[in-house]
């Protein structure tokens, strides 16, 4: 497969200040306080702060290397298996029978539909997350996963 680096369109900003990586602790603070810090950097008011201060600087925040046909569509799927999740968790037809008041079976049955699109989002993500590291440790293979 020939893989091209391609340019992202200047014109339309394509940053997205997200959590630090997606793994759960950064490299660079093990312990608790790494994770703390991890947390606090997935809060969207730290984002929007961050964004905020991007914006006054006048730094774009959009990453300088070019992102591969690969990667882009890998990230893609893996927002895809974060929108399936959220699906699962904000099903209308479970929160709906449970702030309704409705008990036993009914309840029940919307609530492990829900945990079934929950786990099916959460196996989408996961695959394609997995094939995303798995591409970036070969081509950085010294590089130390985090």
């Amino acid at each position: 497969m020939n893989e091209q680096r391609i340019e992202q369109n200047p014109d339309r900003d394509n940053s997205v200040i997200s959590c630090q990586n997606l793994s759960p602790v950064p490299a660079h603070k093990p312990g608790i306080r790494g994770f703390i810090g991890y947390l606090i950097s997935c809060c969207p008011y730290t984002m929007l702060a961050k964004k905020i201060l991007l914006f006054l600087r006048g730094e774009s925040g959009a990453s300088h290397d070019p992102l591969t046909n690969r990667e882009i569509y890998l990230k893609s799927n893996i927002k895809i298996g974060y929108g399936i999740m959220l699906i699962g968790v904000f099903c209308p037809f479970f929160w709906f029978a449970f702030l309704s008041g409705v008990q036993g079976n009914d309840l029940m049955f919307n609530a492990v539909h829900s945990g079934i699109v929950i786990l099916f989002g959460l196996l989408y993500f996961a695959t394609y997350r997995i094939q995303l590291r798995n591409m970036q440790v070969q081509e950085n293979p010294l590089q130390e996963i985090s």
